[in-house]
């Protein structure tokens, strides 16, 4: 796997640099010091898509937020770091609904800058593989919807309801449908995501708690 692509947004030309330099060994850095230049980027043909952004929230013209919500319109995605010395509850809430994000104080040190990034990195590359998987899961049900509907001319009905399958479990295989080995799988992905989001909301509460 290469190195995950970052592009950084900042308006003072000093801090930009000064992250590019930092980051470069370990991540390709894409410096943009304008948040309308960095929005523009996104309009023109097949922009390669980065895996983190991190922006100032208080730029000129356009914050931060607004700069990431803006190229979110056309339907384009990442996680973000937004840095700043003062975040009003507003502006959480908006950054918040924007996404996978953290806050950090500006100015703040290589260490946590790095931290910060890889955990948002494994996180969004999670978040990526449970939406693949409720795709995955809507095409198997409609897959199996539409072979049901071929089957049903040639087998009865109740011949059908007793193709059963080996579900998952222990040492002892229970027997399960098709349509039950899909509705348990989709009850499966949903307590994950049930329980990720306990798990984030749990970190989120510490970490304004500290």
């Amino acid at each position: 796997m290469g190195k995950a692509t970052i592009y950084v947004v900042d308006d003072e030309q000093d801090i930009l640099e000064n992250y590019t330099v930092l980051l470069s060994d370990d991540y390709t850095v894409l410096p943009f010091n304008d948040p309308e230049a960095f929005i523009k980027y996104f309009e023109q043909p097949s922009p390669v898509i980065p895996d983190l952004v991190i922006t100032d929230l208080k730029m000129p013209k356009i914050d931060g937020l607004q700069m990431i919500k803006s190229v979110q319109n056309h339907q384009i995605f990442f996680p973000f770091i937004l840095l700043s010395g003062h975040l009003d509850k507003d502006s959480v809430m908006e950054a918040v609904e924007a996404g996978v994000f953290r806050l950090l104080e500006k100015p703040t040190n290589y260490d946590t800058l790095i931290e910060t990034i890889d955990q948002l990195l494994v996180e969004h590359e999670s978040y990526k593989v449970r939406k693949e998987i409720r795709a995955i899961t809507s095409q198997l049900r409609e897959l199996y919807t539409s072979i049901r509907m071929i089957m049903t001319q040639y087998i009865p009905e109740d011949i059908i309801e007793r193709l059963v399958v080996d579900a998952p479990g222990g040492s002892v295989k229970a027997k399960m449908s098709f349509e039950n080995l899909l509705e348990n799988l989709e009850s499966r992905l949903e307590r994950l995501l049930e329980s990720e989001k306990v798990i984030d909301e749990m970190r989120s509460n510490k970490a304004r708690s500290q």
